[in-house]
């Protein structure tokens, strides 16, 4: 008998493993926590970003850059990742985008710079078509 639990265990640990990617990050919300707390980004601020009313300063841009990177969407090696920013946002945000719009956004940053202006550039198109171009996930 406990053998067969063990396998069971091992199952269904893989069936949940295998949802998520291997460069997905563990705890997102430690993550955006740390960077909200890193950027001085209160609850107020936070809401005003995620209902796109972003205001583009030091803080804001470094608050994107650190959750781009703490998340695996960016790296200064690798450059942005628009595959990896629509697997977030279906887990975290619970949207379903259309890959050309978060395309459209990437390309809209590409040559931008520095990097924090590059995400900011990128996350504040994403904010703004978010409600033309996702449509919200399901929750089981």
């Amino acid at each position: 008998m406990n053998k067969l639990s063990f396998i069971l265990l091992i199952c269904c640990s893989a069936m949940v493993f295998a949802d998520r990617p291997d460069w997905y990050p563990e705890d997102e919300a430690a993550i955006e926590a740390k960077c909200r707390e890193d950027n001085s980004i209160s609850d107020e601020t936070a809401k005003q970003i995620w209902s796109n009313n972003i205001e583009d300063n030091h803080d804001t841009r470094n608050f994107f850059l650190c959750l781009a990177e703490k998340k695996n969407i960016f790296s200064t090696e690798t450059g942005f990742k628009p595959d990896r920013l629509l697997v977030v946002l279906k887990e975290r945000a619970k949207l379903d985008c259309k890959p050309e719009f978060i395309e459209g956004c990437a390309e809209k940053g590409k040559d931008v710079t520095p990097d924090d202006a590059k995400m900011f550039t990128i996350m504040k198109c994403t904010v703004a078509g978010a409600e033309e171009n996702c449509k919200k996930v399901e929750e089981n």
